[in-house]
């Protein structure tokens, strides 16, 4: 494992070295690097990966990371990235991320860490507080009679939710159509993810004017399935680590909030935020690039809010975690590798992305044999 590790640290020490990453051949990196192309080929091909594929995120990554950091003039870097003027970079970064790289720039100088983080903290805090459904079912969720028929009494207090429950169970994807609330709870949802389920709506309502109309509904769609994703993951793509799979389903379904509160339209930062959305395709480099700008993550966004809304201490607990590990400050094991996988492809959902491959090279490396099963389900579908 140690070598395929150091192989691709290898290609990548390499496309640092390079005046011009985007010219480096194959040829020349193999080369470097004391390998035959043939078996240069085959190592990578035993990473699941290819040297396409590195060299393309490279100079994703470089393009991003410099625009952001102010590292390099604009001329200069369409020199790296291989184009051959800067009007045809231009054109491509705007088809992608929806604004000129100039404009780009200019957004992740608006404000500082200090400030953004203050911004951010003030916005959670003055947002109006969970309807009283959403509270019990909170606050009860802990209590040793918390049970089906508590959470049905509940919900049929709130007309408004236990017909959005009605709508979600009767998908599809949540099996056989039920004939009333007790059904759709008991059959398709569960009561955990009817707590879980219940704040996500209390977030959409929230924040259904404050934030962009096509990020909220992407976002909110997507926590909603998270869910059954989680479900469909640990039956079909077969995932056999032993999960605390009631923390793992909230850890899915609130881990990514914080890309709303980033997209708040009073947040310092909220414009750059969107147009990321639009041309990040990655999460952990999503985060990577955030926290060289925000100095916070989407993980600790999403942790910011929950802990003013008092959700269980032990998923802000592991969002954090999941922050270290994802930024190399700590070392990950099996289940972080899962659990960061799925946000990644909760992620891909949400922004809509119609490149898979990177997801599906993971998916092998943790031998989720069964993905494609899942792609076919999720990511046609949505």
């Amino acid at each position: 494992m140690n070598k395929k590790i150091l192989l691709t640290e290898g290609v990548n020490a390499q496309l640092i070295k390079s005046a011009v990453p985007a010219k480096l051949t194959i040829e020349q990196c193999a080369a470097e690097l004391a390998m035959s192309i043939t078996s240069f080929r085959r190592k990578l091909s035993q990473e699941e990966t290819t040297f396409k594929l590195i060299h393309q995120k490279y100079l994703n990554e470089l393009c991003v990371h410099d625009l952001l950091t102010l590292h390099m003039s604009i001329d200069s870097l369409v020199v790296k990235l291989g184009y051959s003027e800067r009007a045809t970079f231009e054109r491509a970064f705007r088809h992608k991320f929806g604004i000129r790289p100039s404009q780009f720039r200019e957004l992740s100088l608006v404000g500082n860490d200090q400030n953004n983080q203050q911004n951010l903290s003030v916005i959670a805090k003055s947002m109006p507080p969970l309807p009283d459904s959403c509270q019990q079912l909170i606050e009860e969720k802990d209590q040793d009679n918390f049970d089906l028929q508590r959470v049905i009494e509940i919900v049929a207090k709130d007309p408004i939710f236990t017909g959005r429950l009605m709508g979600l169970a009767s998908k599809a994807i949540y099996g056989k159509t039920p004939n009333n609330i007790e059904e759709a709870i008991s059959r398709s949802l569960g009561i955990n993810t009817v707590v879980n389920l219940a704040v996500i709506y209390a977030v959409k309502d929230a924040l259904v004017t404050h934030v962009d109309g096509s990020v909220i509904e992407q976002c909110t769609n997507v926590f909603l399935i998270a869910p059954n994703f989680f479900k469909q993951m640990r039956k079909s793509a077969g995932i056999d680590v032993k999960l605390d799979n009631n923390l793992i389903e909230q850890v899915l379904v609130f881990g990514l909030l914080g890309m709303l509160l980033l997209c708040h339209k009073d947040a310092i930062k909220h414009q750059l935020m969107l147009h990321s959305l639009r041309g990040i395709d990655d999460l952990h480099s999503l985060n990577h690039h955030i926290h060289e700008v925000m100095n916070m993550s989407v993980y600790t966004a999403s942790s910011l809010m929950l802990s003013l809304w008092h959700i269980d201490a032990s998923v802000i607990k592991q969002l954090n975690h999941l922050d270290k590990v994802s930024k190399l400050e700590v070392k990950g094991d099996k289940q972080d590798e899962l659990v960061l996988f799925m946000l990644s492809c909760l992620y891909t959902l949400a922004t809509g992305c119609k490149d898979h491959s990177e997801l599906e090279q993971k998916a092998e490396q943790l031998k989720l044999n069964g993905f494609s099963e899942i792609k076919a389900t999720f990511f046609t579908a949505h």
